[in-house]
């Protein structure tokens, strides 16, 4: 028969009449000496060499011995153990109790005991066997005096005022920890975490003034001839936005060392440079806080199915062996009454369900469930911005010179002859036939010189802008699920009615006397938590599947340490960076006016990037000028007089352009660039979180539709599957759960200490020598020392256990009714026994926290060992020495199992005995 755990027929603890216990006094120290004068006066006694450390030698320890083994198994008359006495003696209970001998050895024992007890050691002796002798010379002297029958009596010491030393403290008195705090490396990644942020704050905030700007360019006051020499430009070369020494002195000293822990150098880095080396640090700390889990690859191991990897299996133990035990106390000696049940059979109970079928009718039920999603999401913008600058210069300069001279001489004598000569374009000679002659000279120079300079600047800057997205995000889910049932009774003579019936659970319950036992009684919280949890990795059919792990971050958790881990971990692509956290916008000028007042002015439109915002502004120049110059700059709301040594201003935060111009007057030279120095705007990066987070959400969409599909695919395939577990299967699970916990209370522990093996270097699994030998003693004491395979409880309902949690349990059920009790079980009774011999043992450990009466483990040949063969029959049912009590019962228990009658009549019942049994 099996034991039956859903019912306890516990008879309350018998109370023990003083002459029921074998009190041990010493002679050394009587009772009511305070407990430290009686341990000083046991040390004494064993310093002098004067106790026992084994019964060996002792005149009628044999006989002892023979009479435990034959009170063992239950009390026994005294003439019998009179008969045993003999046998090993010779002599008969009188003459042996007469024996000055027998005395001695009897204060000998009790003295040996309770020194040993109050040392909390064996003091070199085998304690557990002294104390059996003890128990076989109580049980001679019992028989002598005339009980009949005779039993063994536990023993007892006598009362010293005091706490034993390392008692456990009262109930709700502190206790130490059982381990030094370990070290929470997430709190040191989120401290420098912070201390980053702190410091990116504190440059974030700071002013222009925080600038150094003792390299100034100077300005030259010199005539427009004048030129700078190479050394003075030079000199005047430096970096921009470092900051200046006092500044940074007035740094927080944490952020100053921030600063140096990441090899940044305000003093020698530009303020970008170092705000971007502390935004690079940030990466690698966020991804250690992002809380990401692994995927899980499954594998089974018959018919379960768990992960492979090595470190879900060995590690070290987060805690030493507790120094102190728990506070549960026996609840005193009395006989252990269990129930034991078999299965008889299955019985029909009430009706579940009617379905009835007309003559003639065509039943038919098709069932289908559909869903489907479709989300597309289409982005397209652009944007074309245009700028045309035209700027005409025009720088002119002419030098008009002309010389002439002029000798003309005529000479005329006229002949008949006339000549008409023209300069210019042609010469024209005219003749008639006058005889006359005419001589004519003329000589003409003429000299011309012209200088003309025009100078054209011509500047057109076209800036065409094109930002085109495309986003299309088609996801589809479909999953349907038909079902076709049917009734067919066209053909039929009659009508038909189908009757559902729940089936019953019958049982045959007797109960069994297994003696007097040490017991505990203790009542333990909603003990089926630990598997309801359990059931939330639910084991998967498939050996192959991969399941991704839950994507939980919401937008803000995504940052630029972290989105690259999330695109891996879920294959997501099409990711874009992150804006950068710092942009600059630079302009420049120039220009030569040589011209009468040295007049230039100039002004355009200077694009910030969206998503950024003006921060400061860095203005450097050069320039050669005459007496009473002038040159003003305005670069949005700010402006300077650029003939002073001003370099940084404030800006006020301008977003998508900002204004600039100048003019200048009595200015032969100038050059100059202006440097806009831009941050991000938290807007900026929301928007990126937003769609990242976006992007990724419908990679792990994908991925879990993946494998939910193999998922499915692979249920499909599989066998039939049979709901719950065998009840043998869930008997051994409950009983596992509440011996957990039952040992927690009593060791004062949660099983962190545990945990003896230890990977090679080869990457085997081997035992760690030294945990062994440490933790396998305990682990064989408490698996020992008390009867864990008579364990008895019972379940109480839902509502003893967390409120928030009634919904979750109050309906949980399952086709083995017991297991179903422990499902819902707010709080569990649970009583459990000592093993006879290890009474004192075990109240040893609850007063010192010492295991094996403060010894090692026994050997082969000590009085506490305990045969495996002796456990395996105690863990399989053998039968042992119980006794049954009263006539065997029935039990009914409801299932959630349902059947279709046979016949089509209603089911009746008849009263059999005391039972109601089916006839039909």
């Amino acid at each position: 028969m099996d034991d039956l755990f859903r019912f306890l027929l516990l008879r309350p603890a018998t109370p023990v009449a003083p002459d029921d216990i074998n009190e041990l006094a010493a002679s050394f120290a009587p009772a009511g000496t305070p407990v430290d004068a009686a341990r000083k006066k046991a040390q004494a006694f064993v310093d002098r060499k004067a106790h026992a450390t084994s019964a060996a030698g002792m005149k009628y320890s044999g006989a002892a011995l023979k009479a435990v083994s034959g009170l063992r198994a239950g009390g026994l008359p005294a003439a019998e153990l009179a008969t045993l006495v003999k046998a090993a003696t010779g002599k008969t209970l009188a003459q042996v109790i007469a024996d000055p001998k027998f005395s001695a050895e009897a204060k000998l024992l009790a003295d040996s005991l309770v020194a040993m007890k109050l040392l909390s050691d064996s003091s070199g002796g085998d304690a557990a066997g002294l104390a059996m002798v003890a128990q076989g010379y109580d049980a001679i002297q019992l028989a002598s005096s005339g009980r009949d029958p005779v039993q063994l009596r536990p023993l007892t010491i006598a009362n010293f005022p005091g706490n034993f030393p390392g008692r456990t403290p009262a109930p709700g008195a502190p206790r130490p920890p059982s381990a030094p705090p370990k070290s929470n490396d997430s709190k040191a990644t989120a401290a420098s975490l912070a201390n980053l942020e702190a410091a990116l704050s504190a440059l974030t905030a700071l002013s222009v003034s925080a600038f150094d700007t003792k390299n100034a360019l100077p300005l030259a006051v010199t005539s427009g001839r004048a030129r700078r020499t190479t050394a003075s430009v030079a000199a005047a070369s430096t970096k921009p936005w470092l900051l200046s020494a006092s500044a940074i002195a007035k740094l927080p000293a944490a952020v100053r060392k921030t600063l140096a822990e990441h090899g940044a150098n305000p003093q020698a880095q530009p303020l970008p440079q170092v705000m971007e080396t502390l935004n690079t640090a940030k990466a690698p700390l966020e991804l250690l806080l992002v809380d990401m889990s692994e995927a899980v690859e499954l594998s089974q191991f018959g018919n379960a199915v768990a992960a492979v990897t090595p470190a879900d299996y060995i590690g070290e133990p987060t805690s030493a062996l507790p120094a102190l035990p728990g506070n549960i106390r026996p609840a005193g000696i009395g006989d252990l009454l269990m129930v034991k049940q078999h299965t008889l059979r299955y019985e029909g109970g009430e009706l579940a369900h009617v379905e009835n079928i007309l003559k003639s009718e065509h039943l038919s039920r098709d069932t289908r469930r559909l869903e489907r999603t479709e989300t597309t999401v289409l982005q397209e913008t652009e944007t074309t911005k245009e700028e045309t600058r035209d700027t005409q210069t025009t720088d002119r300069f002419s030098l008009n010179r002309e010389t002439s001279n002029t000798i003309k001489t005529d000479s005329s004598l006229k002949a008949g002859l006339s000549v008409d000569a023209k300069y210019g374009p042609f010469v024209e000679v005219k003749a008639n036939a006058d005889f006359s002659t005419s001589v004519s000279t003329e000589s003409a120079e003429k000299q011309a010189t012209q200088f003309s300079k025009d100078v054209v600047e011509r500047s057109t800057s076209k800036l065409v802008e094109r930002v085109l997205e495309r986003r299309s995000v088609t996801t589809i889910t479909e999953f349907e699920e038909k079902y076709s049932h049917g009734f067919d009774n066209s053909t039929g003579a009659g009508h038909i009615s189908g009757f559902y019936q729940w089936l019953d659970k019958v049982l045959q319950a007797q109960v069994y006397n297994y003696g007097k036992r040490l017991l505990f009684d203790v009542t333990l919280p909603e003990p089926a938590t630990n598997f309801i949890l359990a059931q939330t990795h639910e084991s998967d059919p498939s050996t192959t599947l991969v399941k991704p792990p839950a994507f939980t971050a919401i937008a803000s958790q995504i940052t630029e340490g972290t989105y690259l881990q999330w695109a891996k971990t879920y294959d997501a692509t099409g990711l874009e960076p992150p804006p950068a956290p710092i942009k600059t916008v630079v302009k420049t000028f120039a220009g030569v006016y040589a011209q009468d007042g040295h007049q230039s002015t100039e002004s355009a439109t200077l694009a910030i990037d969206d998503g950024y915002r003006a921060k400061y502004c860095s203005f450097v120049k050069d320039a050669v000028r005459e007496a009473n110059a002038q040159w003003r700059v305005f670069v949005g709301s700010a402006w300077y007089d650029a003939l002073t040594g001003d370099q940084y201003r404030n800006m006020a935060g301008e977003v998508g352009s900002i204004g600039f111009a100048y003019d200048a007057q009595n200015v032969n030279v100038l050059s100059a660039s202006i440097e806009i120095f831009c941050e991000r705007t938290e807007r900026a990066y929301q928007a990126w979180q937003l769609k990242t987070h976006a992007t990724i959400t419908q990679a792990y969409l994908a991925k879990m539709q993946d494998f939910e599909q193999k998922l499915a695919q692979a249920r499909a395939a599989a066998a039939t599957v049979i709901a719950g577990h065998n009840p043998e299967f869930n008997q051994r699970l409950v009983s596992d759960e509440l011996r957990k916990q039952c040992i927690a209370l009593v060791t004062g522990q949660h099983f962190e200490s545990f945990g003896a093996l230890e990977l090679s270097a080869e990457g085997y699994a081997q035992p760690n020598l030294d945990r062994t030998a440490t933790q396998m003693p305990y682990v064989r004491f408490f698996e020992q020392a008390f009867e864990w395979e008579h364990i008895v409880y019972f379940f109480y309902p839902y509502f003893w256990g967390w409120k928030a949690g009634w919904k979750n349990r109050f309906l949980l059920d399952d086709v083995d009714p017991q297991f179903g009790d422990f499902l819902r079980a707010g709080a569990a009774r649970v009583v459990f026994p000592v093993r006879p011999g290890f009474e004192a043992a075990v109240v040893h450990y609850l007063e010192t926290a010492k295991i094996w009466n403060g010894g090692a483990a026994p050997d082969i040949s000590g009085s506490l060992y305990v045969p495996i063969v002796t456990e395996i029959q105690e863990a399989t049912g053998a039968p042992g020495g119980e006794v049954p009590v009263g006539d065997p019962w029935l039990v009914r228990l409801p299932t959630t199992l349902v059947r279709l009658r046979a016949n089509n009549d209603l089911p009746e019942w008849q009263k059999v005995g005391d039972n109601w049994q089916p006839t039909n």
